[in-house]
């Protein structure tokens, strides 16, 4: 009885992969992989996780602050940064998902020592798993951003600090997406693209101009801001 009993053992023992290796060859491996992603998706709240979209509300609505944000996303991935500026300045920025490529967003207060008063939040890069309103993306060419703001709109010209933003949306979907919202989007060219000197330096240019299309721009940034009173 003892034998068979042992002979059990060996064989449970040799099944599991052995003293020392309960779980088999491999298996830990898979256990920190499945712990990492498990980590990774809930670094997203519930509550925003399905629609993952910067709007005019909450939770980036005026009244939000570093501390309703850190509630929300968790202290340590809400962190205020100072970058360099388009013209050589300092700006103060409270990053979320700071060392996230995929998931940064970039957020401005109005006091900046406090971090109340939230006025612009900005996604930016080559693509992100954030949306603009209106489902503008990173990436979006002209005639994308056309259908989406029902008409054309207008572009600054490229080849200086400023360029590429659109300046007008002519009365189209984003000129307020809300009240006293607004919707900023900038286009980049492609490193291989020459534009002609016709769209390059300070001037607006119609989305619909044949230069503008032929150089292909795609949006690299977009950001909502609430108005200021005296901008209304």
């Amino acid at each position: 009885m003892r034998a068979a009993f042992s002979g059990v053992s060996l064989l449970l023992l040799a099944a599991c992969g052995g003293p020392g290796q309960a779980g088999g060859p491999g298996v830990p491996e898979v256990v920190a992989e499945a712990s990492a992603a498990a980590r990774a998706t809930a670094r997203i709240p519930a509550s925003i996780a399905d629609t993952l979209t910067i709007v005019c509300g909450k939770p980036f609505s005026q009244d939000a602050t570093a501390g309703t944000l850190a509630e929300l996303f968790g202290a340590a991935d809400v962190i205020p940064e100072t970058l360099d500026g388009p013209n050589g300045e300092r700006r103060n920025i409270t990053a979320i998902y700071p060392f996230d490529r995929s998931r940064r967003i970039e957020v401005t207060f109005g006091n900046e020592e406090e971090r109340t008063l939230l006025t612009r939040v900005t996604i930016k890069g080559e693509s992100s798993e954030w949306t603009g309103p209106g489902g503008i993306n990173l990436g979006d060419g002209v005639a994308s951003v056309e259908r989406l703001n029902k008409g054309p709109f207008t572009l600054s010209g490229f080849g200086q600090p400023d360029g590429g933003y659109v300046t007008d949306w002519q009365g189209g979907v984003f000129k307020e997406i809300a009240a006293g919202c607004r919707t900023t989007v900038r286009f980049s060219l492609p490193d291989d693209v020459e534009p002609a000197s016709a769209i390059v330096g300070v001037g607006g240019h119609s989305s619909h101009e044949p230069a503008v299309l032929a150089a292909a721009p795609y949006v690299t940034e977009i950001s909502i801001s609430w108005l200021e009173e005296h901008e209304y």
